[in-house]
């Protein structure tokens, strides 16, 4: 690789958080230095920094628990995990597409320790309340050329909040998970969406009378009714509006027009608004929204919500996704009623964090209010957006803290691109084989100041709407690797997506199909990167950006100047050795301390060496993690 060019430095705070002041863990790793297969875990031991009451303690330990910054997660969908009881018993057929194939609360709980195996400290599950029972798929037969949206297996269609979807199992069934998630280790974060319900039509059971706690028309939004009537309003299966849409010209983008009145589809060269003249420039098509035949040039040919210099922010939060009821944040009983079902289920379920669809399409202050009802339990956003700034109002905007974290978009946008040639993110066009440009996303959101955890921020390479991470790289195991070091390595939380540890090259396919093996290099591979992180205390580490070129980026993750760890990722995917330079040249922390110390590569246990001026050479294109030989030797 090309010589890396000294970066400037980029740290992030050493603190977890609001919640409290990180304590020393002590974590015991049985390795093998040929491959670093850890063969156990100890559970880390806090300790007080200062003699204090048992109450003071068991508050402490209550504080940590609920704090998820540098936590690992493991994604999954009840629907396709594991099916053991409930609607398909017995079956082990491999299951895949828009259809139910019927995994259970109690097929996850009974394959807690394969997750846990793997050195995960979360789970996170979709969306567990009840959704649409009916079974036949919504828009069959409901309009000319519409054609059906699939079922509701995912559970992101709300339809009653205080009902578990009797496919998945009881409530009481999803508490005997929570409990047994408990006695693995491993905390829960679940999934939930209050932006929208399920799609909202005139008929059963679609119709808004059925859906609790919010039967009623005016707990939704209404924007563009004009004259008609609520069925009128909500009659389409398409070819929308109506509904009016968050996502047309006027929401994320403003259709501009020239002083003749005419359309200007380039919006005065901009190309914000991804438009080109379809049959009619308010119907929805999404050929020309984001296709090959998108308006605009290719780079920015991919506008997102906080993207576009005219996005209407009324219209984003009133506007629907497709015919998903959007619900009225401006309404009382709306805020009122999903602040006291959030305290509900962090009662009924004694979950320890939440997910939360949808983020920007619901009122920053709605947001604020939502996580003061939840802490201390964090809420972790999604925001799809690759710009730092607009991505930060997840956690702070203006003068109030919004989200206690956020799934990582504006470098996820970039990191499948610069490791795989990713050709699909909105950042393609410019990240495209160029970790430099990952390199500056994280420059910006480590020296900017915007937010105020980088530690609960959500590291991930694909997740359960994109791509498996298999597909994306071509299955190219260097380049998987060194993705999936980045992800767990950068700071923040990392996150995997079900099936990754399998290879699994198809969206959201039933793992069961895969037989829980426990012998893939993936599976593997992502239980030494969560032992490594564990066995250096990484997870608040300060960060900078150490170095990077086209192909290769070095992270420094460090604490206090004196326990050091060294990243080294490149998108070469080639064979045969591999030269970084690193500048200044790395020291190894505390020698003086120690008889003999050097550089181990945690990977493989051999000792690193660099030259006098900082070249490092890596025997292949693998990732390199090197630790001090102090960590490496210590019990």
């Amino acid at each position: 690789a090309a010589p890396a060019a000294p970066a400037a430095e980029a740290r992030s705070s050493d603190t977890p958080g609001e919640l409290q002041r990180r304590n020393p863990k002590h974590w015991h790793v049985v390795v093998a230095l040929s491959t670093l297969v850890v063969v156990g875990l100890l559970s880390n031991v806090v300790r007080p920094q200062t003699t204090q009451a048992n109450g003071g303690r068991r508050l402490q330990k209550e504080l940590r628990r609920y704090d998820m910054s540098g936590k690992s997660a493991y994604l999954l969908m009840t629907d396709r995990f594991n099916r053991v009881g409930g609607y398909s018993a017995g079956n082990q057929e491999t299951c895949t597409g828009g259809g139910w194939c019927n995994g259970t609360f109690a097929g996850v709980q009974e394959q807690l320790s394969y997750i846990k195996g793997m050195g995960f400290d979360c789970i996170w599950i979709t969306p567990i309340v009840e959704n649409p029972a009916f079974e036949a798929k919504p828009g069959d037969d409901e309009g000319e050329g519409c054609g059906s949206s699939g079922f509701a297996y995912h559970g992101y269609w709300a339809q009653n909040y205080y009902n578990t979807d009797p496919h998945f199992g009881t409530k009481e069934e999803f508490k005997a998970l929570v409990d047994a998630a408990h006695d693995h280790d491993l905390c829960i974060i679940l999934d939930i969406v209050t932006n929208h319900m399920s799609p909202t039509h005139p008929s059963s059971p679609w119709n808004v009378e059925l859906k609790v706690p919010f039967d009623k028309p005016e707990y939704y939004n209404q924007l563009d009714i004009g004259n008609k009537t609520w069925d009128e309003y909500t009659s389409q299966w398409c070819h929308w509006p109506s509904p009016a849409q968050n996502q047309l010209p006027g929401s994320l983008c403003r259709l501009d027009v020239d002083q003749e009145g005419e359309p200007d589809f380039t919006n005065g060269g901009n190309y914000c608004n991804n438009y080109k003249a379809a049959e009619s420039s308010e119907t929805l098509e999404m050929g020309t929204y984001v296709g090959e035949d998108a308006a605009g040039p290719p780079e920015i040919k991919y506008c997102l919500v906080g993207n576009c210099p005219h996005q209407n922010e009324t219209r984003i939060w009133e506007g629907w996704f497709f015919d998903l009821g959007d619900l009225n944040h401006s309404h009382p009983y709306v805020v009122e009623k999903q602040l006291e079902w959030v305290r509900w289920l962090i009662s009924e379920f004694d979950i320890d964090a939440i997910r939360l669809d949808t983020v920007p399409y619901m009122p920053w202050d709605y947001l604020s209010k939502l996580q003061a009802t939840a802490y201390p339990v964090q809420i972790i956003g999604e925001i799809t957006t690759g710009n730092v700034t607009f991505h930060a109002f997840g956690q702070k905007r203006d003068d109030f803290e919004t989200l206690g974290g956020l799934q990582n978009f504006p470098t996820f946008y970039r990191a499948t691109p610069a490791f795989c040639g990713d050709a699909n993110q909105p950042n393609s066009p410019t990240a495209a084989w160029n970790l430099t440009e990952l390199a500056l996303a994280q420059r910006e959101q480590l020296n900017s100041g915007v937010y105020t955890n980088v530690h609960t921020l959500m590291n991930f390479a694909d997740n359960q709407d994109y791509t498996p991470i298999a597909v994306t790289c071509r299955n190219h195991t260097q380049r998987i690797k060194n993705i999936l070091a980045w992800v767990f390595f950068s700071p923040g939380m990392p996150m995997i997506t079900f099936g990754t540890e399998q290879g699994n090259i198809e969206l959201r396919k039933s793992m069961w199909s895969f037989e829980w093996n426990t012998t893939t290099w993936q599976y593997t591979f992502i239980r030494q990167l969560n032992a490594i992180r564990k066995l250096v205390d990484l997870s608040t580490m300060e960060t900078e950006i150490f170095g990077s070129t086209q192909d290769t980026l070095i992270l420094r993750r460090f604490r206090d100047q004196h326990n050091e760890v060294y990243i080294f990722t490149n998108s070469l995917g080639r064979p045969g050795s591999l030269t970084y330079l690193a500048r200044p040249v790395p020291i190894v922390p505390n020698c003086a301390l120690r008889h003999k110390c050097f550089w181990v590569n945690a990977f493989t246990g051999k000792e690193a060496k660099f030259t006098h001026d900082g070249f490092f050479e890596s025997e292949n294109s693998d990732p390199v993690v090197l630790i001090p030989s102090s960590l490496w030797s210590s019990p």
